[in-house]
């Protein structure tokens, strides 16, 4: 089924004053923003920038697009695809951040997308391959704000004054999240000049923001959009206003972007939820509702003790000289007190047992719809 590159190739040849941003625009903003721009996009200190081709030029220049995750789609390969069109070719990238901090956690990066005159999108990255990252994703379990929110907050206040016209945010999966919480944080003043925030699958919240006035005063300017398998745009507190996407892959694997389905400047929208999505997180809201904020803590700072225990920095790592790796962990989970290896296995096996209720559960609801179709 049709995706982001056959959209360039359909559209590629549309300027933005011919036709303007679109939500499949959007994910294509979004998915840009993980390609390593480090020493190619200036950074929010510099005032000029360096269009979509230029940064492809150098990004192939460097070997950029040959440097492949296992754990990532092709993010590179979408900016080298999109800088072959007229549409995003002359598109200008400026105010690139890219922070990372493995003590604390946190992991943050975003630029700014100019696609014209005095329109732009700035675009939040989601999380990488860094586990420091991964373990941010975590404390949103139990944290009101974490690292990467308080940057954002500052990101956009910062770069929105630099901005003539009108602003978008977005992002996919914690950007999506961070997008929406910096425009919630944001001044008032700054917040009038944004015209639409895009949540592309991104998790939800510790405390819902939709009762705040200043989420209130976005209305209808929040777009949120979630495949139909979706597992992570489900997760915590969020707003029950979204589109749902088709995908061509199902569960967790829809989460990757390049695998919406697309038809002309819009996504394929189904109309539910699959039944996977639907289990998943309800299965994932009764786990947590059995921990205190205490105890998802405590859960989460002893898994990452365990990951970390092996040197791996990022998930990449973990796939590398994976006997050694398993050793490590083993032996660091075998060094934590009996009172953290407890927590560890209780709060598993309630995860396992609730998983395998609402499965049940799941089950004699599908057989009661069989027999009324009967």
């Amino acid at each position: 089924m049709p995706n982001l590159f056959d959209y360039l190739r359909w559209r590629g040849d549309l300027s933005f004053e011919q036709d303007g941003l679109n939500e499949v625009d959007n994910l294509v903003f979004s998915g840009m923003s993980y390609s390593p721009f480090d020493g190619i996009a200036p950074d929010d200190t510099v005032r000029t920038g360096v269009t979509v081709r230029q940064a492809a030029e150098e990004m192939r220049a460097l070997k950029r697009f040959e440097q492949k995750s296992r754990f990532l789609p092709p993010y590179p390969e979408l900016l080298k695809r999109a800088a072959e069109t007229v549409r995003f070719k002359d598109v200008v990238l400026t105010n690139f951040v890219n922070k990372l901090n493995n003590t604390d956690p946190y992991q943050f990066s975003a630029v700014v997308f100019t696609y014209a005159r005095n329109e732009h999108y700035v675009a939040f990255r989601g999380t990488d391959d860094n586990l420091a990252g991964w373990k941010e994703d975590f404390l949103m379990g139990f944290k009101a704000v974490v690292p990467a929110q308080s940057q954002a907050v500052d990101y956009v206040n910062t770069v929105v004054h630099r901005l003539k016209g009108q602003v978008i945010l977005g992002g996919h999966s914690k950007g999506g999240n961070l997008a929406v919480f910096s425009a919630v944080h944001t001044s008032d003043t700054i917040r009038r000049r944004i015209t639409a925030i895009y949540n592309n699958d991104g998790p939800g919240f510790h405390t819902p923001l939709s009762a705040m006035a200043s989420y209130k005063s976005l209305e209808g300017r929040v777009h949120t959009f979630i495949p139909k398998s979706s597992v992570v745009g489900m997760l915590l507190e969020h707003d029950d206003d979204y589109t749902i996407v088709a995908s061509t892959e199902k569960g967790i694997l829809s989460h990757n972007p390049l695998t919406w389905e697309v038809l002309g400047p819009t996504f394929i929208h189904e109309t539910e939820l699959s039944k996977f999505s639907r289990q998943t997180n309800e299965t994932l809201r009764s786990w947590l509702n059995t921990l205190s904020m205490e105890q998802r803590e405590q859960f989460v700072e002893a898994l990452f003790d365990i990951i970390q225990a092996s040197g791996a920095q990022t998930l990449s790592d973990l796939s590398n000289e994976r006997l050694a790796v398993i050793d490590a962990m083993i032996k660091k989970l075998r060094s934590m007190d009996k009172k953290t290896r407890v927590l560890l296995r209780d709060t598993i096996v309630t995860f396992f047992s609730i998983r395998q209720k609402v499965m049940r559960e799941s089950l004699g609801e599908s057989l009661e719809s069989l027999v009324a179709k009967k």
